[in-house]
């Protein structure tokens, strides 16, 4: 049902033997760590086991080994009923990529149960490929994927998805592909490039007006009487977790703090020397925070919760997510700041850069027709929106990475990523 969708598997890549794992624990975490060391946090060992340990939907792994027995790629797929299951309202196909084709009226229930392929969190997904195996990459990236639809077909699974790939990994999956009809352009990732020694050098690059609006807002918070304090996150995650909630409830997210502090505690054992938690009080009183990871030459930003009648009129929010974190992204002397999808807007106007996420979404056979129809009608529309709106950060006629014709065409040498 589903493997026809995928090109049948290079005969290069025969001599791998694959395998599939109930946990990471089957994994040393430095053989995980060899296979997906050009790949972001949320593909990471720690960060893999954390989620393992804090969500109850089934979870197994893909093992490819070569006749030696080493590991040469993997990938964590998650077997999801529809049931609830805290963190997964983003990462379904339908309401993130189906609704967008089929409408908003597309009913889910056709698509469930579902198989989903890589992260679960992060809004990034990657193909942890040994950097150093000799063979083409994009063919193993096949056999993960031919194995995926395998499983998917023989658990019954209705539906297949892999969320939010980067733009790399989105064209390795292109490769791999019988048709271009199941990427869909899901919406940007945004991140700060870290190219200066000291706060005042991002200032400087910032326009007149930016310059100005981000010293406006660093004064309003110094006057407002909060304080910032730098922790891990062992050491305060039942405190964090109540505002965490209040976030997520503002934009829809419906995770209360028991829960929360469930998955930061899984967290917490896994990736506490590499957590970086910005805790602002007021009087003691904790009114906000900002989680990030450092992990490789990244800086990570993973949470962040406000009091919200705390924090009126302080600018909390621009000194949380932002401007403390570039401080400490220099600090650190790290390559780039990771902040994320959505508040897009804010984002851009503070220096991020856009790097497209793509969703392959594998519809259920008695919709393929209807998907095909309509994800052709649409051609690159989303693309063009993204252009229309940030012009400045979008240019999908000379970058690959925002049209679908891109990522099944030029080869990566003749056009590349801005």
């Amino acid at each position: 049902m589903f493997q026809e969708l995928f090109r049948p598997a290079n005969l290069g890549v025969g001599e791998l033997t694959g395998a599939w794992a109930g946990s990471l624990t089957s994994v040393g975490r430095e053989e995980w760590s060899r296979i997906s060391r050009s790949c972001g946090l949320y593909l990471s060992y720690p960060f893999l086991l954390s989620v393992e340990e804090s969500v109850s939907t089934p979870c197994a792994y893909l093992l490819l080994r070569d006749r030696g027995g080493t590991l040469i790629a993997g990938l964590p797929v998650y077997q999801w009923d529809g049931s609830p299951d805290a963190g997964l309202d983003h990462y379904e196909p339908v309401a993130s990529a189906a609704r967008w084709v089929l409408g908003e009226s597309a009913p889910a229930a056709p698509w469930r149960p579902t198989l989903l392929i890589g992260t679960r969190a992060g809004y990034a997904t990657e193909f942890p490929v040994d950097p150093g195996w000799q063979g083409e990459r994009q063919d193993v990236v096949g056999r993960l994927l031919a194995g995926a639809a395998e499983r998917a077909d023989s658990v019954g699974a209705a539906s297949l998805a892999a969320m939010w790939l980067t733009s790399a990994a989105a064209r390795d999956a292109a490769h791999c592909l019988t048709g271009q009809d199941y990427l869909v352009l899901a919406g940007p990732n945004c991140s700060i490039e870290i190219k200066w020694d000291s706060f005042a050098g991002y200032l400087a690059a910032l326009s007149p007006s930016r310059r100005h609006s981000a010293r406006r807002e660093r004064q309003r918070f110094a006057e407002s009487g909060l304080e910032v304090d730098l922790r891990d996150l062992s050491s305060c995650l039942e405190e964090i977790a109540p505002l965490a909630a209040l976030l997520q409830s503002k934009y829809g997210h419906a995770l209360p703090a028991s829960e929360i502090a469930r998955q930061l505690a899984a967290q917490a054992r896994h990736l506490n020397a590499e957590s970086r938690v910005l805790l602002c009080r007021r009087g003691g009183q904790l009114v906000a925070f900002s989680l990030l990871y450092r992990w490789g030459d990244t800086l990570v930003g993973r949470l962040a919760g406000f009091d919200y009648q705390a924090t009126a009129n302080t600018d909390a929010y621009f000194t949380l997510a932002f401007y403390k974190p570039i401080e400490l992204a220099v600090e650190e002397r790290v390559q780039r700041l990771s902040l994320g999808m959505a508040s897009w807007r804010p984002k851009a106007l503070r220096g991020a850069s856009f790097d497209p996420a793509w969703t392959l979404a594998c519809p259920p056979p008695s919709l393929r027709e209807e998907w095909s129809r309509a994800a052709r009608a649409q051609g690159d529309d989303a693309a063009s929106w993204w252009a229309r709106e940030f012009p400045a950060q979008v240019h999908p006629r000379g970058d690959w990475r925002w049209s679908r014709s891109g990522l099944f065409g030029n080869a990566a040498a003749t056009t590349s990523p801005q």
